[in-house]
């Protein structure tokens, strides 16, 4: 062969391995570019999709009834890491970390149309994006389950300097929860002097009856050092079915979008006298500052508090916490002496003896008897008495 032909040789050769480095590397770009969803994914809507839609909702057919956490668990976990490779995809485009966060998760959504199609769509996967820059914060929901998980560029990643997404937090993180709400509600906050985003979670807890419980977290995120997403207001409590319940209005409105922050709820306590919490408050937080405040709390009976105050304490035997909701050494003594640990109240009864004085009757018949009155900026019991 001339040295001609091995040249041509040699640049064919070379082109053509050229030309398969080339490929390979569009290949592997174009996979980096569009991260397909996990197939567990799938496998796992499958899975879900043998329950009724709903734990609450009779089965049709062979469907099964009752819980699937472990299920919903892994899926939200798929979600969570489809959700990561999308953020960390530096498409051409130039796409907003929301925009191709939504990519991916409209992805799985329509995953769960097309398998879960038997079911209502508010039962299948869905999902919300709350956009707080630096962070994402992404809603989670199928069947009758929801929870959200916070996405963020700490500055550091053991020491170094870290460019990349990952998730910083989640609703199973941000408190001392042991289930997954029914429902949620993502709510931005008022940013302090840093900057920092804050934003509160609204969980709503119900069985198949009954009253509601809920939920408040609020969470700042800081992406200092390695991060940290720090709860700044934690608040429990319940609703009942009915918000019109008679002498006990419920009080206050949810307001989150100025510094001042309010927060309604109600609690059970040993004065209700069916399956409806009596007691409601509304608590204001003062978000101007870098340092959250708690400013404030209203109740819609504070005639009443001082009484289902005491009969808690009284029967856990904490005199220093009665004597708190007492006008006097002998009423607090005496409460924690005398009361039962159990009251069933039955009936209650107010009766309006004077200006800020009132005599109330707990039990049907009458079994307890206190008188309340108003010192100054608050109500005491000034006495008790057993039939």
């Amino acid at each position: 062969m001339s040295s001609v032909g091995r040249t041509m040789t040699f640049r064919a050769a070379a082109t053509a391995i050229l030309a398969l480095l080339l490929l390979e590397f569009s290949s592997a770009s174009s996979l980096a570019q569009t991260p397909a969803a996990s197939p567990d994914f799938r496998q796992l809507l499958q899975q879900l999709a043998e329950f009724s839609p709903d734990p609450c909702l009779p089965a049709n057919g062979n469907q099964k009834t009752g819980p699937s956490v472990d299920i919903e668990s892994d899926l939200f976990d798929e979600a969570t890491d489809v959700v990561t490779q999308a953020l960390n995809v530096m498409s051409a485009g130039a796409k907003s970390p929301r925009d191709r966060a939504e990519e991916g998760l409209k992805r799985l959504e329509e995953m769960s149309a097309e398998t879960n199609s038997a079911w209502p769509k508010e039962n299948r996967f869905h999902f919300e994006i709350l956009d707080l820059p630096p962070t994402l914060v992404v809603q989670l929901g199928v069947r009758s389950q929801a929870t959200f998980v916070v996405f963020a560029i700490p500055e550091e990643e053991k020491g170094k300097p870290n460019h990349a997404w990952r998730m910083v937090g989640s609703y199973e993180e941000s408190g001392d929860h042991d289930t997954y709400p029914s429902s949620l509600g993502l709510f931005s906050l008022h940013r302090g002097p840093s900057g920092n985003a804050r934003f509160l979670a609204k969980s709503i807890f119900s069985g198949c009856a009954g009253s509601l419980g809920v939920s408040y977290d609020a969470l700042e995120w800081s992406a200092k050092g390695s991060g940290e997403l720090d709860p700044i207001i934690k608040q429990d409590g319940a609703f009942g079915l009915d918000d019109k319940v008679a002498d006990f209005p419920q009080i206050g409105k949810l307001h989150t979008s100025e510094p001042l922050v309010t927060l309604p709820y109600c609690w059970f306590s040993s004065i209700d006298t069916w399956d409806n919490p009596s007691l409601c408050a509304v608590d204001t937080y003062d978000l101007a500052g870098d340092e959250v405040r708690f400013r404030s709390r209203t109740y819609n009976r504070p005639d009443l508090v001082p009484i289902a105050k005491g009969i808690e304490y009284a029967q856990q035997r904490d005199y220093a916490a009665v004597i708190g909701y007492c006008a006097s050494d002998e009423v607090a003594h005496k409460l924690v002496r005398e009361l039962p640990p159990d009251i069933y109240p039955d009936d209650l009864r107010v009766t309006r003896t004077g200006d800020g004085k009132e005599h109330v009757e707990v039990g049907d018949p009458t079994a307890y008897s206190f008188d309340v009155e108003r010192h100054a900026d608050r109500w005491v019991i000034v006495g008790f008495s057993m039939e």
